[in-house]
Parts: structure tokens; sequence; C-alpha cells
């Protein structure tokens, strides 16, 4: 849940939706949820709601060979800010250059 949500604030569809969006994609990639709560009591949700997302990312990144993209990075970390009004929007996402990138063949995604 967004952390609006955990906060108890009123329901903004486009930026929570978005945030779930966020952590279905970074489920996708990773194989593994992004935190299990986004609140500041999480660890890995900390790191980001307190600017450190250079300690999230090396955090998930240790077992990941060859890391994650800073494009990748940087849409995930803009998709899971604290702040509504600072994530990304979807026409943002749209137009981020990690959704411009290449794009796996059927042979690679099985």
């Amino acid at each position: 849940m967004a952390p609006e949500i955990h906060a108890k604030q009123p329901y903004q569809g486009q930026t929570v939706d978005l945030f779930a969006a966020s952590i279905i994609l970074f489920i996708m990639i990773t194989g593994h949820p992004p935190f299990t709560n986004a609140t500041n009591g999480d660890r890995f949700y900390k790191f980001i709601s307190g600017n450190r997302a250079d300690v999230f990312w090396r955090s998930h990144g240790r077992n990941k060979k060859g890391g994650f993209s800073k494009e990748f990075q940087d849409m995930i970390t803009c998709m899971f800010q604290l702040i509504p009004s600072q994530r990304l929007t979807m026409a943002d996402v749209v137009g981020h250059p990690w959704m411009k990138g290449a794009i796996a063949t059927p042979e690679e995604v099985q």
C-alpha cells in the first residue's frame, strides 16, 4: 500500500495506483518485493523516504549480477516517492527512458 494509505490520508486514485504499479514492476524485474510496508518503520522504504535511494539500490543489487540500470533505478525511485505529488505521473512513466529501452524477446522471457 502507498504511504498515504498507511497514514490514513484520503485515497487519490492515480498516485496510489501508480505506487502499486511500481511495486508490481519491481517484483516482475527483481523477483521479490522492494519492502514490506511503505512506512518509515520499514528499513528499505526508509531509505527511499529519507533520500537514501543509493543505499536502497545497493542493498537490493547485492545478489543481482550486473545490478540495475540507472534508468530503472531512476524510474522506480521516482514512483516510490513518499509525497504523492512528487511521484511520476502515468505520462512521465510512459515517456521515461527505461520504458523506451530494449524489449526482451519471447526466448529471453522464458
